[in-house]
């Protein structure tokens, strides 16, 4: 019997409609105790000490623009064209210049030794891609001449060499993206680990204003003392982020009992003639929020995702290149990035959220059989 397994589903926390009644009965609809709840987690647990939460991880991303455009718009902004497109609008939308990179067919991310030459003095924005972390060895070094904004929406959990990412950068950014592991509408973070940014990235927060300072008692009246905007979220998506951050043992369980499923049928001798599982670093340590392979051939990854969407199981590739897009295009981004072209065609990414059953493995698990065994 066919059956329906969606590409993502979010976790239902029982504890969210507590918190969300609680933050109803507070008649304090937008910033508030929840806000406060899940700062203080993510401090306590990942150990990020100064932070924002914002109403989704583009918006973090434009802050750390704004930051940076005051005193560094001379700088070039290099960032992988395999991402989304969140990326390079937030430093467009500041009036930088953005210079693509390729990735490497090993795991769909920038070679960061590479990337730290070509970047040299200016901002460099690396992206964490699929739930591992890009190899930051030497990041300090970069960091002496030049900026480090990490790109970090998927890597909640994601460490490198034991320390959480997001945390390497000047700025970073981090999603709670309804599609990503712990969600929260479509709210984000900035993560502020150069403290010179912190009291301006507290004005562009809130509208350009010195509101902090009346809030902490050091100001009677707030005013306008920067160009900003609304970047805050409604306490009620925190009440509903707060429930599942208190969960995330539970639900990195769950992801992790579906990727040693994915892991080990993709290991077998027969399937690894048509595909290969991504080769990541021992020091990367994966947070469970996306599995994917890469086929020999688009040709293959397209019957593929042909094959099981038809039967129920539904696939999809990555993203396609900012620099071959119509946007791309219209704007000479352009360039040629051999790799970028040809693997962003031949990846594709597997149904992974926490409703899948025992069973919904061993349909998926047929669906998988039956594409091998007829190609």
């Amino acid at each position: 019997m066919k059956r329906k397994i969606l590409f993502q589903e979010p976790y239902k926390s029982r504890r969210i409609n507590k918190y969300v009644k609680q933050s109803l009965e507070s008649n304090y609809y937008s910033s508030g105790e929840f806000e406060e709840k899940c700062k203080n987690y993510l401090s306590k647990n990942f150990g990020f000490s100064d932070t924002l939460i914002t109403h989704s991880a583009t918006g973090a991303l434009e802050i750390a623009a704004l930051l940076l455009k005051k005193e560094n718009l001379n700088k070039k902004v290099y960032l992988p064209s395999y991402t989304f497109s969140s990326t390079a609008n937030a430093f467009l939308r500041s009036g930088f210049e953005i210079k693509f990179l390729d990735i490497n067919e090993k795991n769909m991310m920038i070679d960061f030794q590479d990337a730290i030459k070509k970047a040299a003095g200016n901002i460099l924005v690396p992206v964490h891609y699929g739930g591992h972390s890009v190899n930051l060895d030497n990041f300090s070094s970069f960091k002496k001449e030049g900026l480090l904004i990490e790109d970090a929406a998927q890597g909640l959990g994601t460490k490198w060499r034991n320390k959480q990412v997001g945390l390497f950068g000047n700025l970073s950014a981090v999603s709670f993206h309804h599609t990503k592991n712990i969600q929260g509408g479509f709210a984000g973070l900035l993560a502020i680990n150069d403290k010179k940014y912190l009291e301006r990235a507290k004005y562009i927060y809130e509208r350009g204003t010195d509101r902090s300072k009346v809030i902490s008692g050091i100001k009677s009246k707030y005013e306008w003392v920067e160009i900003g905007s609304s970047f805050q979220v409604p306490d009620l998506l925190s009440a509903i982020l707060f429930a599942q951050l208190e969960e995330y043992e539970i639900i990195t369980k769950k992801r992790k009992n579906i990727c040693d499923f994915y892991s080990s049928y993709f290991s077998k001798g027969a399937i690894k003639e048509y595909c290969y599982l991504p080769e990541i670093s021992p020091n990367s340590d994966f947070n469970f929020h996306a599995f994917y392979i890469i086929f020999n051939s688009s040709k293959l990854a397209n019957k593929f995702i042909e094959h099981t969407k038809d039967k129920g199981v539904n696939c999809y590739i990555g993203y396609i290149p900012l620099h071959n897009s119509k946007q791309g295009k219209k704007l000479n981004l352009n360039k040629s990035l051999k790799n970028t072209e040809k693997y962003s065609k031949q990846i594709v990414r597997l149904p992974l959220h926490t409703n899948i059953t025992k069973k919904d493995l061993i349909y998926i698990e047929d669906v998988f059989n039956e594409f091998f065994i007829n190609t």
